[in-house]
């Protein structure tokens, strides 16, 4: 079926429909289709921009939106592969572009990064969550994935993290938006 696309008055396009692909089992699928729509916005809203919007804080205290792009390939490969696929974090691990890209404002600028390498950094992220979830079926979705941060273990189901992933990204495209709206003028 052909994707049907609706624009909205910011100029992103979303789909007017989701389907799953082939390669994932159905509900797993609608999760992974909604996270590839969000994510076709979040490109939208950042390929066109010069390599100094991109890098540079909209003001004081913010975070570039270079740095939030990112941060979101970050969080997804954090939950992805540290905790439902039980990888351990390795210094090798913490040399990646978007390790810890959010504690470092001026050094993120620094790097000079443009909007393609980030888009191509986090669309890697985004093939190892697809190749990890088509291992899984509907049935785990309630499987509990057990995690320990800052000390504290927590327990989520692998539903609850896919609907995090797609909630986490769809705030900071916001707060992109918002951050290019104010650089724009």
């Amino acid at each position: 079926m052909p994707e049907r696309r609706v624009d909205d008055p910011l100029g992103l396009r979303f789909l007017s429909e989701l389907s799953p692909p082939d390669n994932v089992s159905r509900e797993i699928g609608f999760y992974l289709a909604g996270m590839d729509e969000v994510r076709e916005q979040v490109r939208e809203a950042v390929g066109n921009l010069s390599e100094e919007k991109f890098n540079r804080p909209a003001f004081p205290g913010a975070h570039s939106i270079g740095a939030l792009v990112l941060h979101i390939g970050e969080a997804e490969w954090w939950w992805m592969q540290c905790n439902v696929a039980g990888h351990k974090l390795t210094d090798e691990d913490r040399k990646a572009p978007f390790w810890d890209v959010l504690d470092e404002p001026d050094a993120f600028a620094s790097r000079a990064y443009t909007a393609e390498f980030c888009l191509q950094e986090i669309e890697k992220v985004r093939n190892q969550t697809r190749e990890l979830l088509a291992s899984f079926n509907d049935n785990d979705l309630e499987r509990i994935i057990v995690y320990q941060k800052r000390k504290i273990t927590h327990e989520q189901s692998l539903r609850w993290i896919l609907h995090h992933l797609i909630d986490h990204e769809a705030q900071h495209k916001g707060q992109i938006l918002l951050l290019k709206r104010l650089m724009e003028g």
